[in-house]
């Protein structure tokens, strides 16, 4: 096997590799004796038959493919390897030459830049107490009541506590927001799930009659890109019911799952409050630490992971308007943007979190945090089962490496979070 580098950029090389006759032998009798093992031939066990008769039974086709996909990963893993690459990303792969006595393929290795990261063990977050108050519980018991409550079909006006079905679209400046559009939307009235002033306007309209109006949302809205701005709605109501709800008594707590009385249910849902709060505490620590760290980095970020992470920025938004019946290209033409411009709205974004994907996988590496092959295999085994039985995927069409390796950087990530969390936080 020989190969070739050249350095294209600061974080960029172009790998050439080349595999003799001889080379892709070895990856062939690998692959034979690999998919031979659950080879099933009659007057002998599983896998056991001479190797020659395996072979003849063997679909041609199949070997070819799998023994190219087990040469190119084995021999670009063992260039990395040998070469001491610290490889953030390879891209652009691209067979020149694949012959029965070569294999020459090309492909563009984006390195992790040298990155500085000061000293953070001094750096301190104070834990906020977890506090359970009456209103949390009181405001969970009315969810779980309103999720067993009777609907009824209603021609009057609504009023608060109605189920509604609603078509909107939100303008600023006469563009529509992004997210802005929503059809048959459900909420009830009164629940003060929309900004503050929506669902009041709601009131004391009946089915099919639509409105517009404006609001000013909050400065402190939680949504920030439209905090402090006027908002122009346009509403049409498409169903309204009301909600009979249903009596707290130990029959009905009974009905909910393992409870044999009020206080159990009150019991467990401040367990479940606590432990919520508890994770957004959690995710609040390690968000003030991961944000000082980068803050106290130096870092050159590699503009192809920027355009990487815009690019599944852009993927992930196609996928959830499929997911509600809408085009990309039509969502955004009603909101009078194009994709370039929201490539640039979002670059900032894109940007930061390029920047705790270098950032985590530096502390990584500096603190030797790694992840065994029994835990990949462990959450790994249990990953796919879950996607099987619910139908997400089929064993046989599995990328298993990808899954394997986006498992493996998530426990990596959890554990160099957890190092953050525990070095930089008082009690």
């Amino acid at each position: 096997m020989n190969h070739t580098l050249k350095k294209i950029d600061q974080n960029q090389t172009e790998l050439i590799v080349e595999l003799s006759k001889n080379d892709l032998r070895e990856y062939i009798d690998k692959t034979e004796s690999e998919l031979g093992k659950d080879l099933q031939l009659d007057g002998f066990r599983k896998g056991k038959a001479p190797k020659d008769l395996l072979k003849n039974n063997l679909n041609a086709k199949q070997v070819l493919e799998t023994a190219l996909d087990m040469a190119m990963k084995d021999s670009l893993a063992r260039i990395i390897e040998k070469e001491r690459f610290d490889v953030l990303d390879a891209s652009r792969l691209e067979i020149k030459e694949n012959t029965s006595d070569k294999l020459v393929y090309k492909v563009i290795l984006t390195l992790f830049p040298d990155i500085k990261v000061q000293d953070f063990s001094k750096f301190k977050v104070s834990r906020r107490d977890i506090k359970v108050e009456q209103k949390d519980i009181d405001n969970t018991l009315e969810t779980i009541k309103a999720s067993r409550g009777i609907l009824h079909d209603k021609e009057g006006i609504i009023v608060g506590g109605d189920r509604v079905e609603v078509d909107f679209e939100v303008r600023h400046d006469g563009k529509i927001l992004e997210g802005g559009i929503s059809k048959n939307h459900p909420l009830i009235v009164g629940g003060n799930n929309f900004i503050p002033g929506f669902e009041d306007n709601l009131l004391g309209m009946k089915k099919d009659e639509e409105k517009t109006f404006s609001l000013v949302s909050p400065n402190d809205y939680y949504v920030k890109n439209i905090a402090g701005k006027k908002l122009d709605f346009t509403v049409k109501i498409n169903n309204v019911k009301s909600v009979e709800l249903p009596q707290v008594n130990d029959e009905f707590v009974k009905g909910l799952g393992n409870f044999e009385n009020i206080d159990q249910l009150l019991d467990s849902i401040k367990d479940g409050i606590t432990e919520e709060k508890k994770l957004k505490e959690k995710q609040r620590v390690r968000l003030e630490v991961i944000n000082h760290v980068i803050k106290n980095s130096s870092i050159l970020i590699p503009e192809v992971l920027v355009k990487q992470q815009l690019d599944s920025m852009i993927g992930n938004l196609d996928k959830d308007l499929h997911a509600n019946g809408m085009e990309l290209g039509l969502y955004l033409a009603q909101m009078g943007k194009t994709q370039d411009e929201l490539r640039k709205e979002w670059r900032n974004e894109a940007e930061r979190q390029v920047k705790i994907v270098m950032v985590l996988h530096k502390i990584a590496k500096d603190n030797k945090i790694s992840v065994s092959r029994e835990e990949v295999d462990e959450t790994l085994s249990a990953t796919v089962q879950s996607m099987v039985m619910k139908g997400e995927a089929d064993k046989s069409n599995l990328d298993v490496d990808g899954l394997r390796e986006s498992i493996s950087n998530r426990i990596i990530n959890e554990k160099v979070l957890d190092f953050l969390e525990k070095t930089c936080t008082s009690v």
